[in-house]
């Protein structure tokens, strides 16, 4: 009976592990990876990035969470605010993304909730409903989830960012692969600049 139990949790697990893609590198350049894979039951791929920068967790932490500047760095956010602040670790925020003609721009409303220890950060990002109403100027993206995982390593901080957004309606293939490739190379790209690492 155990050894049938422990063949039902592996096959379950495996399942589960199984349901998205393996990694795909897609963008190797001046330190910066950019991967994706495919999400089960999904058209739009997941995106992940990672890069080392030659600054500390808590300064790169504090552009991660300073939403209201978004717009000022963050490529394609063009209003980003927080609407409540619901604990310490726990904010409900508010983005505008601004897409090229003939698309119409998205809108989104997050719960981020930001989980600290010893040597990491992470900073965790969902699609929530029900806390602002639908503007119809722009298509609200509902289903939205990632993070930002800031790890300290000596004078330096590991910085993996992953994120899937469902864009809500149709997008022509090449925004779509700037949106999971090249906007991510290009955030890190800036963020980088930002912290000088």
């Amino acid at each position: 009976m155990k050894k049938i139990l422990f063949c039902f949790a592996l096959l379950a697990s495996s399942s589960v592990l199984g349901e998205n893609g393996p990694w795909k590198l897609e963008k190797n350049e001046g330190g910066i990876k950019v991967y994706t894979r495919t999400v089960e039951g999904e058209d739009i791929r997941e995106f992940k990035a990672l890069m080392t920068l030659n600054a500390s967790r808590k300064t790169i932490a504090e552009i991660v969470v300073n939403i209201n500047d978004y717009p000022n760095w963050y490529p394609d956010i063009s209003i980003a605010s927080i609407l409540k602040k619901v604990s310490a670790n726990e904010f409900h925020v508010y983005n505008v993304i601004d897409l090229p003609w003939p698309a119409n721009d998205r809108d989104g409303v997050s719960k981020m909730t930001i989980v600290k220890d010893e040597n990491s950060t992470t900073i965790k990002i969902k699609a929530i409903s029900g806390v602002k109403a639908v503007d119809d100027d722009y298509i609200r993206i509902t289903n939205s989830y990632g993070f930002w995982k800031l790890t300290t390593k000596g004078d330096q901080t590991e910085v993996h960012f992953q994120y899937f957004a469902s864009p809500a309606g149709s997008l022509p293939d090449w925004m779509i692969n700037m949106f999971i490739v090249d906007n991510p190379f290009k955030t890190f790209q800036l963020l980088k600049e930002k912290v000088g690492g």
